[in-house]
């Protein structure tokens, strides 16, 4: 778990100093310059955590039960239950709406599932093959993930 020092900064002093990251995250455009950034700055479990929250609110968004999200990015049902609490909040909004307009993200999110389908049932996979998959589990109007 991250470790958060006692000793506090001023209230004028942390609005700078988050006023400033935000700024700075806000200018990069480049997703090999974000990538270093946050690859310098977070270490990979902060990465993975982050990036595990946001996966849930997306699966959440798309008609996911919690014990299918659960087993597919391998967290708590206590972790869901946080983050389906955020689902309507402005930062959800601000990420789907982003998200949205995105198409390569449907790839991704149909990649990731069929990894995870091939890890965790791989005798599914087999039986099934390539277009069964994509006809069982991605052919679902509710199951797309974007």
């Amino acid at each position: 778990m991250t470790q958060v020092s006692k000793r506090e900064l001023g209230k004028q002093l942390e609005g700078e100093i988050y006023n400033f990251f935000w700024s700075t995250i806000a200018k990069m455009t480049d997703k090999g310059e974000i990538s270093t950034f946050f690859g310098e700055f977070f270490t990979r479990n902060e990465k993975v955590n982050f990036t595990k929250r946001l996966a849930i609110i997306v699966l959440i968004h798309k008609g996911y039960n919690w014990r299918e999200i659960s087993d597919i990015l391998k967290v708590s049902v206590g972790t869901i239950a946080k983050m389906a609490s955020k689902i309507d909040s402005e930062a959800s909004k601000v990420f789907f709406k982003k998200l949205e307009k995105e198409e390569k993200w449907q790839k991704f999110w149909d990649d990731m599932l069929k990894s995870y389908l091939t890890i965790s049932h791989p005798e599914k996979v087999a039986k099934l093959g390539a277009e069964g998959v994509e006809r069982v589990y991605l052919g679902k109007k509710r199951r797309r993930l974007l």
